[in-house]
């Protein structure tokens, strides 16, 4: 019981955290201009992730193979998004 109420607690968590790059998702796509994002500090933030995705699938833990699986895929989306937008205004 309480191993379930940690990794609820470790979703609600990361869920919270991953919302944090939806006003970025949302402003490129209204704007459609990435003037102002560091492009580079996305891969650093996308490799960061990705190596965490790889230990989670390592460790087999569900919880976190899910939140890097969301928050790969989130910044994966900005950085695409950052280079299509990159002086369009």
């Amino acid at each position: 019981m309480w191993l379930w109420i940690l990794s609820s607690m470790g979703l609600i968590g990361g869920l919270i955290i991953i919302s944090g790059y939806l006003p970025q998702i949302i402003k490129l796509l209204k704007v459609k201009d990435s003037t102002g994002i560091s492009i580079g500090a996305w891969l650093f933030f996308l490799i960061g992730n990705l190596l965490l995705l790889v230990y989670a699938v390592s460790t087999k833990d569900l919880v976190y193979i899910t939140l890097e699986s969301l928050s790969c895929t989130a910044i994966l989306l900005i950085v695409l998004l950052s280079i299509k937008y990159k002086h369009k205004v």
